[in-house]
């Protein structure tokens, strides 16, 4: 038997071992409509591979974080403003970067012109505000106050920011030749601080302190300060008007003051003194006692001299910037003064007619003014009112003098800004 007779005979074997009985089959299940039913291979679930699911939960906590860090760059941690009268606000991060660099009033559109602070460090953007102060006029040997406030929920960052920019700016004023006078102060978010703020155009901290000046005294008003320089409430504030610039628990100064606010513009504190003890007609070694002082009366600045003869108590206020008696009182009852305008022979001043020359160092003697410091300087005498007029500015101030040609009173006295 050969290979091919061998599978004939397998084949015919195993048909018959398995035989079609396909029509038996169908009888058996009945009847057929005829319809198909496909029946598909189940298809295998794929699996996530472990590495993709990583990934993914890699890119979801990396974004995650970078989303933190975007929003950390982006708020507002600080808010940090520097005033003369110009005032600009500045918004600053954690990392004390500039977010925002806002004019509070108009004089702070022309210290900002041209400058593009946002994302500068803190520090460069102070100088930068600091040099254009400078440079436009608004501090000077006249006008030597700086005002820094930093609000700031977290008080303890809030004063290490204080305590940074005081220093900073203290070294810039001094590399300029300025001896600068610096008051700081640090305070949380008030609400009720920014409305008065917002009410009478001003910043947050000026208003801060103004407040801070009313809460220490028992006459002066918050209406009454607001129109005032940063210099005059910085005098204030180092006054007895305001003697006690402390919170309220007493635990620490609200108010820091460094280097000494410029009293150039005023008459003196000994002068004014010594106009008072004239005009009551007393020596100063008569005096029981003595005490002289910057004030705000009327709306203008003055000398509060208070001093004692023989049990007998006077009080007077003289205007700072002209020397006038504005307020004479012995003993409750009201002095007469001399006329509005007028005040006492000047001291050094000579009887008889003066000269032109001599008019024009009584008037620049009471402004605190050298004559080096002088521009557009002008004396003219106006015989019908018997009186030497005299004109002259001085940093960004403007005088105005009328001087008495018979004696060297000054009949009136006006300094604009």
């Amino acid at each position: 038997m050969n290979d091919q007779e061998l599978e004939r005979k397998l084949h015919a074997a195993l048909e018959h071992a398995a035989p079609d009985d396909v029509e038996a089959v169908l009888a058996r299940l009945g009847p057929q409509n005829g319809e198909i039913i496909p029946i598909s291979a189940p298809k295998r679930r794929k699996r996530i591979l472990p590495w993709i699911a990583a990934a993914c939960l890699a890119l979801a906590i990396g974004g995650g974080v970078a989303g933190v860090r975007y929003q950390q760059a982006n708020a507002v941690a600080s808010v940090v403003s520097l005033d003369v009268n110009p005032c600009v606000r500045l918004e600053v991060n954690r990392e004390e970067k500039v977010l925002s660099a806002t004019p509070v009033n108009d004089d702070a559109n022309q210290i900002l012109d041209g400058m593009d602070l946002t994302g500068t460090d803190l520090e460069v953007a102070v100088n930068a505000i600091i040099g254009s102060l400078l440079k436009h006029g608004y501090v000077d040997e006249l006008a030597n106050s700086v005002l820094i406030s930093v609000e700031d929920d977290d008080l303890t960052r809030g004063a290490a920011l204080e305590e940074k920019l005081t220093g900073e700016i203290s070294q810039v004023l001094e590399s300029a030749s300025i001896n600068g006078a610096i008051l700081s102060q640090s305070f949380a978010t008030d609400d009720a601080l920014q409305q008065k703020a917002e009410e009478y155009g001003i910043s947050q901290g000026k208003a801060a302190l103004i407040q801070t000046l009313v809460d220490s005294s028992s006459h002066l008003t918050f209406e009454s300060l607001v129109g005032l320089s940063i210099n005059e409430l910085n005098l204030l504030a180092n006054s007895e008007a305001a003697a006690d610039l402390t919170d309220q628990s007493g635990e620490q100064e609200s108010i820091r003051s460094t280097g000494t606010a410029s009293q150039s513009g005023y008459v003196g504190v000994d002068a004014a003194t010594q106009t008072a003890l004239t005009h009551a007609g007393v020596q100063q070694s008569q005096l029981d006692y003595l005490e002289a002082d910057y004030d705000y009366e009327d709306g203008r600045m003055v000398y509060e001299v208070e001093f004692g003869v023989s049990g007998v108590e006077y009080e007077y206020d003289i205007d700072a910037a002209t020397g006038a008696i504005i307020k004479a009182e012995q003993e409750g009852q009201t002095i007469q003064t001399p006329a509005p305008g007028q005040t006492q022979q000047p001291q050094g001043g000579s009887s008889g007619t003066i000269s032109s020359q001599e008019a024009r160092d009584i008037a620049l003697s009471n402004a605190g003014v050298a004559l080096s410091d002088t521009r557009e300087l002008e004396v003219e005498l106006e015989a019908d009112d018997g009186c030497y007029k005299v004109e002259f500015k001085s940093g960004r101030y403007e005088y105005e003098y009328e001087i008495s040609v018979a004696d060297g009173r000054i009949l009136s006295a006006e300094r604009d800004d």
